[in-house]
């Protein structure tokens, strides 16, 4: 039933779930990214210690490729709805992949200095400080 307002009613007594499945994507969404990023983690805490391959630059855009690929592919599937690759395109994002590039970098060579607890310590305070810093900054 629908009320005045256009929204759906529910009998007395029943529980609201979403009839749809976006809180299962979100959420679905979430786990993954915690579990990919979690054996990221691992797989570049390994390469430089267990087989020394202290290559920080070379994981990185290995990561970035393999990963370029799998949008691609899932586009092409229909699975996902990816922008046509354009000169303009590339222009605007020179930026910020050259930004995420060195951050992703540095974060590869700090795995190898630091075990992997500390290193996401290290990860999470980053925005933490910052804002501490902020906060400093407006009472000087």
């Amino acid at each position: 039933r629908l009320s005045a307002a256009g929204l759906t009613e529910r009998p007395a007594g029943t529980r609201s779930f979403p009839t749809d499945m976006r809180y299962g994507k979100e959420l679905g969404s979430a786990l993954l990214y915690g579990v990919v990023s979690s054996m990221l983690t691992f797989a570049n805490k390994a390469l430089p210690s267990t087989f020394d391959f202290n290559y920080p630059m070379f994981i990185m855009i290995l990561q970035m490729v393999l990963m370029q690929v799998v949008l691609v592919l899932l586009n092409a599937t229909g699975t996902l709805k990816y922008p046509a690759i354009t000169l303009r395109g590339i222009w605007q994002h020179i930026p910020v992949s050259v930004t995420y590039s060195l951050n992703a970098t540095v974060a590869l060579a700090a795995l190898q200095a630091v075990s992997i607890p500390t290193y996401g310590v290290l990860k999470r305070a980053g925005p933490l400080f910052v804002m501490m810093i902020s906060a400093a900054a407006k009472y000087m």
